[in-house]
């Protein structure tokens, strides 16, 4: 694999999950201007726990990429198991995230409103 094509399939594959990226720092940001609580804290643990996950899986899916740039075509078929091991638990991981995000939704909704608020 020549350094441009592999440039090229790393710079597409960023591509494919920059769109997560700015949505999971955008959310991050605006949780920042929140009252602190626990409702809070879960949320943006669930977005730092969100964002890491999407990053990781992008460095895992770059490695077989970067062993057939570098002539190890035997590590590959090696590492495919540990790279599936990987992905399952980096979904569990994300599964972890969303049920997270959803419980701090929940416990926002649930807040009883100011009064004179509709």
């Amino acid at each position: 694999m020549q350094p441009m094509e592999l440039l090229t399939t790393l710079l597409v594959s960023i591509g494919y999950r920059l769109p997560i990226l700015i949505a999971l720092g955008v959310a991050i940001v605006m949780l920042l201007d929140t009252p602190r609580g626990k409702v809070r804290s879960v949320a943006l643990s669930a977005l730092a726990l969100l964002l890491a996950v999407t990053l990781i899986g992008g460095v895992l899916s770059a490695v077989p990429l970067l062993l057939i740039a570098g002539g190890n075509y035997g590590s590959v078929g090696s590492m495919n198991t540990l790279l599936s091991a990987g992905h399952i638990a980096l979904s569990l991981l994300e599964a972890v995230g969303y049920i997270m995000l959803a419980w701090a939704l929940v416990q926002a909704l649930r807040r009883p409103q100011a009064p004179g608020k509709p």
